[in-house]
């Protein structure tokens, strides 16, 4: 792109990733994750995890650690959670930028980064903020610094990549290593770099990656015991792949195959065609011509492994988007053709036509919904004024850029009051009910904790609770739970229903503005 436009294009993703930070938070992982931060805020161990009081072994603790911080220092808000981890979204464009730049210079380094940053899972993943934003940026940073370590040999890059490796498995534990060193090593091996294997200063890299994880390992050894090591260094990841783990689906290894298709809108094209250019190359006798090897080793070993593992979650891939980009921005020289221009707006036109459709008959309104869309139109004939590959990527760039404006200002402001526990949460908290005055009865989730600011006592059933209430009581029930208390004579005063749906699992039954009431169940607030 021109040197000029690439400023007001990431403006508009800081826009975008501002807009999706003040939205809230979903349930189930990230309500969770900021209540655990929020706890540890207000003076919970931060080396012996604990979630509802109770022994916490799961998820490392960078995650926490970060976003108590920044609830300790600007206050709890959505926005405050989110922060650190937008942070980390932002080191992970600049390292993609650098490390495209590296080798094939600075203008696919931008459309690399431009393309990471306005992809689908982007937006996602800085408004529904689990640890694999942070992991993402991590191991990009530890990739283009181990990159700047093989070919500058500067002790500086090999520090930046350990720093990078131990935050990335202070995020998500072993795939923050495995990730870079999978990427770097396919690089080494088919470059046949092996000279730089007999740097002696390589022997300093797991000493300060240990030096990073001493406080997590200390904090897990008392809290847990040898088993808390174990846990981290090979269950939780290793155990995926060979089965011991508790985690477990039926998924297929082809699980990734059409989750990366639609994580990678609107370069999935592009991303395609560039794997298909570098396997060609690959596998041809101009092998020696390529000037790296490190997004496809990364990308082919990583993807294969996590195909493997035992459980699969659509948001694991994320760590390797950044490498999927850089396969796409080095091959748009190579895709600029009629043909391949043509096929890319026909994709554009489909996408931008079918979501904003989509998005606005599901929930028909009017105000910022109208603004985005024209704004997106404009957006988009500006830069399809422009010519040659700068109105390839610009066309492409913009008319998700309105998109992802109707997803922040339109269809996820609609969506995010369905989240019961959330709505429920805020509810309690705007009157003043105190913890000994509200109990959660066969209903509930991390977000009724988080909203409400209490250490909420919940009851599998009515039974367990019911000579609990009393005059000022509030409890919050589904329909089961509100047709037992009613049985059992125990009327309210008031009632204040709350629609709710798992917003994370969408339904075409959910998206029919028809067919909806189907799909929602209701929770109660029930006040005594």
């Amino acid at each position: 792109m021109h040197p000029r436009p690439p400023v007001l294009a990431f403006a508009a993703l800081l826009v975008i990733y501002a807009l999706g930070s003040v939205l809230d938070i979903m349930e189930v992982d990230a309500a969770q994750y900021a209540t655990m931060a929020r706890e540890m805020a207000m003076g919970a161990d931060p080396l012996h995890l604990k979630f509802r009081g109770q022994d916490y072994l799961d998820k490392p603790p960078l995650l926490f650690w970060m976003s108590a911080l920044s609830f300790k220092l600007l206050g709890v808000h959505n926005w405050s959670y989110k922060l650190p981890s937008i942070l980390f979204a932002l080191l992970g464009l600049w390292s993609t930028f650098r490390l495209a730049k590296l080798y094939y210079g600075r203008e696919v380094g931008v459309n690399a980064s431009l393309m990471l940053g306005s992809s689908l899972a982007m937006v996602l993943m800085t408004n529904d903020v689990r640890c694999d934003t942070m992991l993402m940026g991590c191991v990009i940073t530890a990739t283009w610094c181990g990159a700047e370590y093989l070919e500058r040999a500067r002790w500086s890059w090999l520090l930046g990549a350990s720093l990078a490796i131990g935050a990335g498995m202070l995020t998500k534990g072993p795939m923050g290593l495995m990730a870079p060193l999978l990427a770097l090593g396919g690089h080494v091996l088919l470059k046949r770099k092996w000279s730089v294997l007999r740097d002696p200063r390589l022997l300093s890299a797991p000493v300060l990656i240990c030096i990073v994880l001493l406080p997590m390992c200390m904090g897990l050894y008392e809290q847990f015991g040898a088993h808390g090591l174990r846990f981290f260094f090979w269950e939780q990841s290793f155990g995926r792949l060979t089965g011991e783990n508790v985690w477990k689906d039926d998924s297929t290894p082809l699980f990734f195959t059409h989750e990366v298709l639609w994580q990678l809108l609107p370069w999935t094209l592009f991303v395609l065609g560039g794997l298909i250019l570098d396997l060609r190359l690959l596998f041809s006798a101009r092998r020696g011509e390529a000037k790296e090897w490190i997004a496809l080793a990364g990308i082919t070993l990583v993807f294969t492994a996590l195909s493997f593992s035992h459980f699969k979650l659509p948001h694991y891939l994320y760590v390797i988007h950044p490498l999927f980009c850089i396969q796409a921005a080095k091959a748009v020289p190579r895709m600029s053709s009629r043909s391949w221009s043509g096929a890319q707006f026909a994709f554009v036109a489909i996408l931008m036509l079918g979501g904003a459709t989509l998005m606005l008959w599901s929930f028909p309104s009017v105000g910022w919904s109208l603004v985005a869309l024209v704004l997106c139109v404009a957006l988009v004939v500006h830069a399809s004024r422009s010519t040659g590959v700068t109105r390839i990527i610009g066309t492409t760039f913009w008319a998700m850029c309105g998109l992802a404006l109707l997803l922040d200002l339109h269809f996820y402001p609609a969506l995010l009051p369905y989240q019961a526990n959330a709505e429920a949460g805020k509810w309690v908290r705007a009157r003043g009910v105190t913890e000994d005055r509200f109990f959660a009865v066969g209903a509930g989730g991390t977000a009724l904790d988080h909203y409400s600011r209490l250490d909420v006592r919940y009851a599998g059933a009515v039974w367990e609770m019911s000579q609990q209430v009393r005059p000022g009581t509030v409890l919050f029930t589904d329909s089961t739970g509100r047709a037992d208390l009613l049985s059992l004579g125990l009327v309210p005063l008031r009632e204040t229903i709350f629609p709710e749906f798992k917003v994370q699992l969408l339904t075409w039954g959910f998206l029919d503005p028809d067919l909806r009431s189907k799909e929602v169940s209701t929770r109660y607030i029930l006040e005594y």
